[in-house]
């Protein structure tokens, strides 16, 4: 399995099967980055206080299906 942030989130969710997380648990504890990564995470899903950047005029955010590409793909 890939640690994709879809996985990581899935990890940090807890809604993988045990096989999965134990994988995935033991490639972010094998990889500096992963883990410096679900400290982030974590340190981001704590906070109270995050909203979305605010957008001005029409077209200024991000095509919803690009994202929905991306996402898919992951």
């Amino acid at each position: 399995m890939r640690l994709t942030l879809r996985t990581l989130l899935a990890y940090v969710d807890d809604t993988l099967p045990a096989v999965q997380a134990r994988e995935i648990g033991t490639r972010i504890a094998e990889s500096p980055e992963a883990a410096k990564l679900m400290q982030k995470l974590r340190e981001v899903i704590r906070r109270r206080r995050v909203s979305a950047p605010s957008l001005t005029g029409p077209g200024s955010g991000p095509d919803p299906n690009l994202v929905a590409e991306y996402l898919e793909s992951s």
